[in-house]
C-alpha cells in the first residue's frame, strides 16, 4: 500500500486548530494511504474538540493562487477532495477549477453543512448542487446533510428509505453516494449506504461506546480520495475507507480524551474484521460451513473433458471444469466423466457455475461467480460436502466472498487479460498483496487469477499467494505439457 511514487491529492478544505479534522487530519490521512496531499486552505478555524468558535475564509486571490499554481506546477493530479467550504465566492472558483481542468479529476466532495462539533454553514451549496453533483466521482453528506441538501423531512426518510435518498443525488448528476449513518441515533451500529447507478450496498460496523471520534468524516473522505488516487475503483475505496476510520474510532490518536478524541491515523487497515459488513440486494448473508482448502498450486481452467484428461495425465492435482454452454446436451456426461477421472487421478476438481450437477457427480467443489452466488443455493452445497471457490474483483468482492465463508477465493485479474472482457481494472502486485494479507489472516486459502505468465508468476508468488488459476496459459501453450512441468517446477522452487 506504501508507493515509492505517490499519487497527487488535492485537498480543499478548512484548517482546524485542534489538529483533529479538517486539513491536518487529511494530510495524514491520504500519507497513510499511500498519497500524497497538496493542501489548499478554503477557511481557518479556531475550534476545539467540542466546540467551533471563530470561521476566517482565505481570501479568494490567496485561494485562486493555490489552485493555479496546482494546476501549472504539478505534472499530474490524480484526485482530490473537497471539505469546508464557507464563501460563495470560493465555492464558485472550486468549481470553475473541476468544471474546466483539461482531464477529468476524480473528486471526493464532502459538503460539510454541519459538524459534530458546531454549525458551519457552507454558503449556497444547495443552490449550485447540480453543479457539485456533475463533478464530483463520490458524494459522500452525512444522513442530515442529505436530507438537508434533497429537502427530504424525516418522514421521507422513513417512507421511501436511504437507498432512494442516494439515488436522489445519483438523479442529479453524482456518479457516486455515501451516505453516512453514524449519527443515525437508536441503533448500535454506524451503517453508511452507497449507492451507484450500478450498485448500492450497506457498509456497517459496530458503535464504538462514547461520542466518537473528531475528525472522522474528513478522515473518510480524504481516504477514499488517496484510495481512488491509487487506482481503487469507487466501492472498492468505500470498503477500506470504512476500515481506516472505524480503526481510527478503536484506537484514536489521543485516547486520554475520553469525549470525543481526535480519530487515530493508524495506517491502512491489515486486519479484515476492521472493515465493515457488506450487505447488497440479492446477495446471499448467510454464513454457511465448507471446508477450507490448503494451498492449491497450479490450478488450471479447462473446457473440456478432453482437457480434463490431458492435464491429469500431464500430472496436475487441482483444476476447474468450466463449461459455458448450458445447454450442451453432454453437459452432465462431461462433468460426470471427468469427476470420476479426476478421483482415478487423486485430484480435486471444482466444477464452475454447474453446482446442481457437481452435486449430482459427487463433484470435489464447485467455483463461482458474484452473479452464480445470488442464485445458488449454498446450503445445499454445503450439505453435500462440496468445497466452495469464489471470484473476486477487488476488496468490495473479496470482503463479500469473505463474509460466506468459502473454501477459497480467487482474486483477480492480476494482469491484463484477452481471455474475456472484464469490467474491473487489472488488480496489479501491490493491491493482490494487500489482500492475501487480509485473507491470511483468517487462513482462508486464495488463488491468483488472471494475464499471469511464468515470466511473472515469482512476483505474483512473492505475495504469499501460493496458487495460480490458469486460463490460456496451458490450453493455447504450444506445448501444454511441457508448460505444466515448467509451472510444476516453479512451484516446487518456491518451497524450498
Amino acid at each position: 500500500m506504501y508507493l515509492n511514487n505517490r499519487p497527487l491529492v488535492l485537498v480543499i478544505a478548512g484548517l482546524d486548530s485542534g489538529g483533529g479534522a479538517g486539513i491536518t487530519a487529511d494530510m495524514l490521512t491520504i500519507h497513510d494511504c499511500g498519497a500524497w496531499g497538496l493542501p489548499c486552505v478554503s477557511a481557518i478555524t479556531a475550534q476545539s474538540l467540542k466546540n467551533v468558535t471563530r470561521i476566517e475564509e482565505s481570501s479568494i486571490e490567496q485561494f485562486r493562487e493555490t489552485l493555479r499554481l496546482d494546476r501549472e506546477d504539478w505534472e499530474h493530479i490524480s484526485a482530490a477532495k473537497i471539505g469546508l467550504i464557507t464563501h460563495k465566492d470560493i465555492l464558485e472558483a472550486t468549481l470553475n477549477f473541476f468544471e474546466n481542468t483539461s482531464h477529468k479529476i476524480p473528486l471526493v466532495w464532502d459538503p460539510v453543512l454541519t459538524a459534530t462539533a458546531g454549525r458551519l454553514e457552507s454558503a449556497d451549496l444547495k443552490s449550485t448542487l447540480n453543479r457539485i453533483l456533475k463533478v464530483s466521482t463520490i458524494f459522500t453528506p452525512n444522513l442530515p446533510e442529505a436530507l438537508e441538501l434533497a429537502g427530504w423531512t424525516p418522514e421521507d426518510l422513513e417512507k421511501y428509505g436511504t437507498q432512494k435518498l442516494g439515488e436522489y443525488f445519483i438523479d442529479n448528476g453524482a456518479e457516486n453516494v455515501i451516505i453516512k449513518g453514524g449519527h443515525k441515533t437508536g441503533t448500535d451500529t454506524a451503517i453508511d449506504t452507497f449507492v451507484s447507478k450500478e450498485l448500492s450496498f450497506t457498509m456497517s460496523n459496530p458503535k464504538v461506546e462514547g461520542d466518537g471520534a473528531h475528525g472522522g468524516g474528513c478522515a473518510f473522505s480524504s481516504a477514499l480520495a488517496a484510495l481512488i488516487a491509487d487506482g481503487y475503483a469507487a466501492h472498492d475505496a468505500a470498503v477500506i475507507a470504512k476500515a481506516y476510520v472505524y480503526s481510527g474510532i478503536l484506537n484514536p490518536a489521543l485516547p486520554y480524551n475520553k469525549e470525543r478524541p481526535p480519530v487515530g491515523h493508524n495506517g491502512v487497515p491489515d486486519n479484515i474484521s476492521l472493515f465493515p459488513f457488506i450487505q447488497e440486494n440479492e446477495f446471499p448473508n448467510q454464513t454457511n460451513s465448507f471446508t477450507n482448502c490448503k494451498k492449491l498450486g497450479l490450478y488450471p481452467v479447462v473446457d473440456s473433458y478432453e482437457w480434463v484428461e490431458r492435464v491429469l495425465k500431464a500430472g496436475v492435482k487441482t483444476l476447474q471444469l468450466r463449461i459455458k454452454a448450458k445447454s450442451s446436451p453432454d453437459l452432465f456426461d462431461q462433468i460426470d466423466k471427468s469427476v470420476k477421472l479426476a478421483k482415478q487421478y487423486d485430484a480435486e476438481l471444482f466444477i464452475d457455475d454447474h453446482y446442481e450437477l457437481a452435486i449430482k457427480a459427487g463433484a470435489y467443489g464447485v467455483h463461482l461467480g458474484m452473479e452464480d452466488l445470488k442464485k445458488a443455493d449454498l446450503q445445499k452445497i454445503s450439505r453435500a460436502g462440496l468445497r466452495l471457490g469464489i471470484s473476486t474483483h477487488g476488496p468490495y468482492e473479496m470482503l463479500k466472498a469473505y463474509q460466506l465463508k468459502p473454501s477459497y477465493i480467487a482474486l483477480g485479474h492480476i494482469f491484463p487479460t484477452n481471455t474475456k472482457i472484464m469490467n474491473s481494472k487489472p488488480q496489479g502486485i501491490e493491491k493482490l498483496k494487500y489482500q492475501n494479507q487480509l485473507l491470511a489472516h483468517e487462513n482462508i486459502c486464495t488463488v491468483a487469477i488472471g494475464g499471469i505468465k511464468l515470466h511473472n508468476a515469482k512476483d505474483v508468488l512473492k505475495t504469499g499467494v501460493r496458487s495460480i488459476a490458469l486460463i490460456s496459459g496451458i490450453t493455447k501453450a504450444d506445448d501444454p505439457e511441457k508448460t505444466i512441468l515448467e509451472w510444476q517446477k516453479l512451484f516446487e522452487s518456491q518451497q524450498e
